[in-house]
């Protein structure tokens, strides 16, 4: 098997996997969650925290009483309260984080409600529409000493942590290219929500911000050098190809859309071996490590590549930063979120050019 070096030290470094080194959720200390929005994605979260994690659900919020209600008594307990409005959940003291999980054009809003009610919050990826609204989302947590995260799932799961470890090993030498997709096929509906701009609709911000973080994690952006794609009716992003330049020097290639199911996979290509990421790329359920010459030197699989079986790990990450009193995740920072943020800023704005 070839041997790469360490370029940190010079020592060898075999060409292989490493395992996760992730505590199980259920070794994460019990908080109590409340939902704002129980729609399908809060439904998922719910589903993974209460079967993986020991936290619970402690209220549920929403314009409409019944829904919440509904959502209770799918995921909660008997002490689980159903509020007919989001304040309600900000002002119950039993509370301890709060899960935003509404379409993105309410989670700038309700983060800073929930910061000013110093309650502790998870929010929904994208954390908002763009970069200005994120950058006031982190001053005010900050100012206010609360513990906030975008919910970057992918990068809490077994899979992500190998991932992380691989680039920080220098196992892929010096890394020439990224290559990142996601494309699902939606059904043409001008009055569904991802084909609304008004409510963040279209590729970039529902689909593109995966293969942009994924981007990032490897190395953070240094130039937006093309952006173009095909816009709907109604004036969202329906696929889109945009080239980073990277700070590491590589460039990465990322492709989006709401028109197709692409193979939403990904890989690094460094000099001395590439790392693939298997379908799907927000939960790659395979790794596969191969040789300069082509060859597999190394592959894992993973089973948490769904919301249901996934959501948890990201659930016990942010118990146990506010557990450590942290108040921001070492794993996915708020000025890397803003970063991501800003490329999508910046890509919108290519694209609206045409």
């Amino acid at each position: 098997m070839p041997v790469a070096q360490n370029p940190a030290n010079g020592e060898p470094v075999s060409l292989a996997l490493p395992q996760p080194a992730l505590p199980h959720p259920s070794l994460a200390p019990a908080v109590n969650w409340g939902i704002l929005g129980p729609g399908w994605i809060a439904s998922q979260f719910a589903s993974s925290l209460t079967t993986l994690t020991r936290s619970r659900i402690a209220a549920v919020g929403s314009r409409r009483q019944e829904r919440s209600a509904q959502f209770a008594q799918r995921h909660g307990d008997s002490k689980t309260r159903a509020y007919d409005s989001y304040d309600q959940v900000l002002n119950d003291p039993s509370v301890d984080v709060v899960y935003i999980a509404v379409p993105h054009s309410g989670h700038a809003e309700l983060a800073i409600k929930a910061i000013n009610a110093g309650k502790h919050l998870l929010v929904e990826k994208p954390m908002t529409l763009n970069a200005g609204q994120t950058q006031q989302v982190i001053t005010a947590a900050r100012a206010a000493g609360v513990f906030a995260m975008e919910a970057m799932w992918s990068r809490l799961l077994p899979v992500g942590n190998v991932i992380a470890q691989v680039i920080e090993s220098g196992l892929l030498g010096q890394v020439l290219s990224i290559n990142a997709d996601f494309g699902a096929k939606f059904e043409v509906d001008p009055a569904s929500r991802i084909y609304d701009p008004a409510l963040g609709g279209g590729a970039l911000l529902d689909l593109g911000i995966y293969p942009i973080a994924f981007s990032a994690m490897v190395s953070p952006v240094r130039q937006l050098l093309h952006a173009s794609g095909r816009m709907t009716e109604t004036g969202v992003d329906a696929s889109f190809t945009a080239v980073l330049a990277n700070e590491d020097g590589s460039t990465t290639s990322v492709f989006s859309s709401i028109e197709t199911d692409s193979p939403q996979s990904a890989w690094i290509a460094g000099t001395r071996a590439t790392l693939e990421v298997q379908r799907p790329i927000f939960a790659g359920s395979r790794l596969v490590l191969r040789n300069s010459d082509g060859s597999i030197a190394d592959s894992q699989e993973f089973s948490e590549h769904s919301a249901a079986t996934g959501l948890g790990w990201e659930a016990a990450h942010v118990a146990r930063c506010i557990g450590e009193g942290l108040l921001e995740s070492p794993v996915m920072p708020l000025d890397e979120s803003l970063a991501i943020a800003q490329t999508m800023d910046r890509i919108a704005a290519e694209l609206r050019r045409g």
